[in-house]
């Protein structure tokens, strides 16, 4: 009898299942077969230690595929790899998308959402995974087990980097796209995944979340067709009907597609939140709106940067409001026409402009100085409020890189065009007194006849209105947008942003033309030159016949 008790150990012990690719077990129980055939019989020998290797042998197998290295593997994935290998070392291995019986339903969901990826505007071709799935109910060696865990894990994460925008950098696309894609850390998303009950509907949620996104998405998906079909029993990927079988209708608005992807793009660039209150610039639409709650309550024209001066995207909070404001003449401005003026011996550019120039924070006579010996950039030069005051009567700040602001304008004729882009960067409001209006109201309770005495000639000068509560402001370049009544509207890609932005999508940033002002940092102004600074009638060529020289000249 004594004999017989080891075999009957080994029998007991074989029977017990690997847990290898199980379930994941209650926290009060003991991983491993040991534990499971104590559980059964507490009179009943431990078995031996033989019966586990199906558990060593997976985790061996999973941390060999994380940890190999990955010929060709971009930065994130390789980022993604080590995270994914901290991750199951933390919970011993244990697997998330397998089991004995193949694959969980809940890799089955996953997988069905990745093959879907089509109809979110990504690609589901870039998420790899074994070639030969397993069939239903069919046993999955540790190899096998670990090729499907570690390849569903790298799919996801690659899932959410390219839902949340990580599939072209804006920055090496323009310096003056600014924005910053909202990614998630792996390790977030990995335990997002492992703590709920549907990855799948975990994954759509890291899509944006605007009614534009999902707006733009289903037009997308009528303009190629339709949504994915759904995969056939074998696997097989569903997706869009080749371009020659495709209706002459869908195929003739590939062009738009391609528009329309671009723009689900820059939505993944858009932070999660834009505001319960905030102020949106979107540049082709030459348009300014107010949304409180969702809802537009304030809608305006503006005029943009031009093409080779163009306004910068980006999002910041507004700051202040500034009545009766001070312009600062940029260097740029300083060195091409004033210094030039006073070097000739000539003060007339003040008089003309109503410029002021200052030393050590005061007034001086520009006459009084040596400009043949004397360096511009320790001088300030400034115009003080008043009607010819480039900036008008309202300058609206929101502190950033590029110097950008929103402000008044003299030059109303401007807005009266269609193509509005005449700036040189900075943005420019038609009726900058009822945005001020909204905004004050909101922000801490001003009535209309407040900003009317503060914009009005008794206004304090440089008047400076600190903004109380947190307002965004979103400067965007959308050029396609769903209206309130459904209707498709596709606006000029004036910057070329749109094409640069398909390109980089389609692996293709290395054919964007780089100017070469693409190297030096993104800076607007408000104008460019004196002569804009002017309500005369004379043009550049008048304005660079008199600045050198001629004369009559400054």
């Amino acid at each position: 009898m004594l004999r017989r008790l080891p075999l009957l150990a080994v029998i007991v012990g074989l029977w017990v299942l690997p847990t290898w690719a199980g379930e994941d077990p209650p926290s009060d129980t003991a991983v491993g077969p040991a534990a499971s055939s104590a559980n059964a019989s507490t009179d009943a020998p431990a078995p031996p230690a033989a019966a586990a290797p199906a558990d060593a042998g997976f985790s061996k197998e999973l941390s060999e595929r994380l940890t190999a290295p990955a010929n060709g593997a971009s930065a994130a994935d390789r980022e993604d790899r080590t995270a994914l290998s901290a991750f199951y070392a933390a919970r011993q291995q244990r697997p998330l998308w397998v089991s004995t019986a193949g694959l969980t339903p809940a890799a089955q969901a996953v997988i069905a959402e990745l093959r879907r990826a089509d109809d979110w505007g990504l690609e589901a071709s870039a998420f790899q995974l074994p070639n030969l799935p397993p069939s239903p109910g069919s046993d999955l060696s540790p190899a096998q087990g670990a090729d499907w865990e570690s390849a569903l894990s790298l799919a996801a994460l690659k899932y959410a980097r390219h839902a949340r925008g990580s599939r072209a950098d804006p920055a090496t696309l323009s310096k003056f796209l600014d924005r910053k894609p909202p990614l998630l850390e792996p390790q977030q998303v990995m335990e997002a995944i492992a703590n709920t009950d549907a990855p799948d509907a975990y994954l759509r949620s890291l899509h944006p979340q605007h009614p534009q996104f999902e707006a733009l998405r289903q037009k997308y998906l009528a303009l190629r067709g339709g949504p994915t079909p759904p995969a056939d029993r074998d696997g097989a990927k569903g997706g869009p009907k080749p371009a020659q079988a495709r209706s002459p209708a869908v195929a003739s608005a590939a062009g738009n597609a391609r528009k329309l992807l671009v723009n689900l793009e820059e939505w993944r660039w858009m932070p999660d939140t834009l505001g319960d209150f905030y102020i949106w610039v979107n540049i082709p639409e030459f348009t300014l709106r107010v949304v409180k709650g969702g809802n537009v309550i304030h809608t305006e024209r503006v005029v943009v940067g031009k093409r080779d001066t163009p306004t910068p995207v980006f999002s910041q909070n507004l700051q202040q409001i500034i009545f009766h404001p001070t312009w600062g003449v940029p260097e740029s401005i300083k060195r091409q026409d004033v210094l030039p003026s006073l070097q000739r011996g000539s003060t007339r550019i003040f008089t003309f402009y109503h410029l002021r120039i200052q030393r050590a924070g005061r007034d001086i006579d520009p006459a009084s100085i040596d400009w043949s010996t004397a360096d511009m950039r320790n001088f300030h030069v400034y115009q003080p409020p008043g009607e010819n005051n480039v900036l008008g009567n309202i300058k609206f700040r929101f502190p950033n890189k590029h110097d950008v602001y929103m402000h008044d304008t003299p030059q109303k004729n401007l807005f009266n065009a269609d193509v509005r882009a005449f700036s040189h960067g900075c943005m420019r409001v038609r009726h900058p007194e009822q945005l001020a209006e909204v905004v004050l109201a909101e922000d801490q309770g001003w009535p209309a006849n407040r900003v009317a005495a503060a914009i009005g000639p008794d206004g304090a000068p440089n008047k400076e209105i600190n903004i109380e509560r947190s307002i965004p402001v979103h400067i965007t370049y959308f050029t396609a947008a769903v209206d309130g009544d459904g209707k498709l509207k596709l606006f000029a890609d004036i910057y070329d942003h749109e094409s640069k932005i398909a390109l980089g999508l389609e692996g293709k940033a290395h054919l964007i033309p780089r100017w070469k002002e693409d190297t030096a940092p993104a800076r607007a102004e408000a104008i460019g030159s004196l002569a804009e600074a002017s309500n005369d009638s004379f043009g550049k060529k008048d304005w660079a016949r008199r600045a050198l020289g001629n004369p009559g000249g400054f």
